[in-house]
Parts: structure tokens; C-alpha cells; sequence
């Protein structure tokens, strides 16, 4: 994780609406998720952590989005 994406998990941790552990909770949920799509499977372990962590800190991602894109993979497979 590069010291830039620190700050920025910093930032989003210290304003979320939702508190820390909600966040690694959803980044460890998206991972989980993520590991199924088709893009995520050629990205090594640090690569599909720093893509998620970048999902997580600019808000991308919400537990809903996680719960529809969990339905499209299960559908895929």
C-alpha cells in the first residue's frame, strides 16, 4: 500500500459514517467477492488488495454494490 493510499484510508476511516471495523469488514467482503470476477483473477495478492483498498477509500464500493456484485458472480458461475 503506498503511503498516498494511507492517508486516504486514514481520511475515509476518520469521516465514514461507518466505523473501522465496518471498513476492513467490507474490504475483506469485497475481496471475497472480487476473487470470483474474471479481472481480479490474473492480479496477484498485492495487486487485489490495492485495488480493493483503492475501491474502499474512494467510496466505490458499499456493502449494497458488494451484495449485487456477489448475485452477478454466482449467476456467472
Amino acid at each position: 500500500m503506498t503511503l498516498e493510499m494511507e492517508k486516504q484510508l486514514e481520511e475515509v476511516i476518520s469521516l465514514s459514517k461507518i466505523g473501522r471495523y465496518d471498513i476492513v469488514k467490507l474490504a475483506l467482503e469485497w475481496i471475497a467477492v472480487s476473487k470470483r470476477k474474471e479481472e481480479f483473477k490474473k492480479l496477484n495478492q498485492a495487486d487485489t488488495i490495492n485495488k480493493v483498498l483503492a475501491d474502499v477509500v474512494t467510496n466505490v464500493i458499499t456493502f449494497e454494490k458488494i451484495g449485487e456484485a456477489r448475485k452477478k458472480v454466482d449467476k456467472q458461475e
